[in-house]
């Protein structure tokens, strides 16, 4: 059953008002245009590799984006052609410690040995550029799910964040539910049995606006204090 009985129909209504407001606002409208524009991104030929550091950068603090994303020296580090010259599992491990540790990653060692799981997975099939081309090949939403949820440390909110994260049309109706949704979850009294069951009620919220279950998504991370307002009374 999904959420506190009284607060359900109050909660939805307090919601869809919110969403209304934040939708006509010019301000949200640029920052869902230029998350869109990241849709070119998919377009790398080592599409899986960078979204997979992307989202261990993130994963925990965003704030680790910058030190390994951004910052070039870092970034050449990790790449796949760079691990690739190291010739040992040790060693790649030891890089992939010390450079994320120096670009304030969280949890740097365990996203280490995630990430030269990762290598070998990926150099299995043949290659950054290869596993792409299996990602493309998997059998729509539900399978590239499946492929990214192969890879140690991702779960149902990566699974779908990487491919959220580039606008991929099979991943426009869906939330990747976290921290920030469940924190609006218990500012409006809700809570979920399951993930489905969260990723469901916002796409209802969604659907009732007239906007993607993508857009509420970002509006959600993006603006998330706008969400966490009370509850009118009854």
């Amino acid at each position: 059953m999904i959420g506190g009985d009284k607060y359900f129909g109050q909660a939805r209504a307090d919601l869809v008002s919110i969403v209304r407001e934040l939708a006509r606002r010019q301000d949200v409208q640029q920052r869902l245009a230029e998350g869109k524009s990241r849709a070119s991104e998919f377009e790398r030929p080592d599409f899986v590799w960078y979204e997979l550091l992307l989202s261990f950068s993130t994963m925990g603090n965003s704030r680790g984006k910058h030190g390994l994303i951004d910052n070039p020296e870092n970034f050449s580090r990790v790449q796949f052609k760079a691990l690739e010259l190291l010739g040992s599992t040790e060693a790649r491990i030891k890089q992939l410690r010390a450079v994320l540790q120096a670009a304030k990653v969280r949890m740097p060692a365990k996203k280490a040995e995630w990430l030269s799981a990762a290598f070998d997975r990926i150099a299995s099939m043949g290659g950054p550029l290869a596993a792409k081309e299996q990602l493309q090949k998997s059998d729509a939403r539900k399978g590239m799910i499946q492929f990214w949820r192969e890879f140690d440390g991702i779960g149902e909110k990566y699974s779908r964040n990487i491919m959220m994260d580039v606008y991929h049309p099979e991943f426009r109706d869906s939330i990747a539910i976290d921290a920030r949704i469940k924190r609006i979850s218990k500012a409006h009294g809700l809570s979920f049995k399951s993930y489905e069951d969260a990723e469901q009620f916002f796409l209802g919220i969604a659907k009732e606006v007239g906007i993607e279950g993508w857009e509420l998504d970002r509006m959600m991370y993006r603006f998330g204090n706008e969400f966490s307002k009370p509850m009118t009374a009854n």
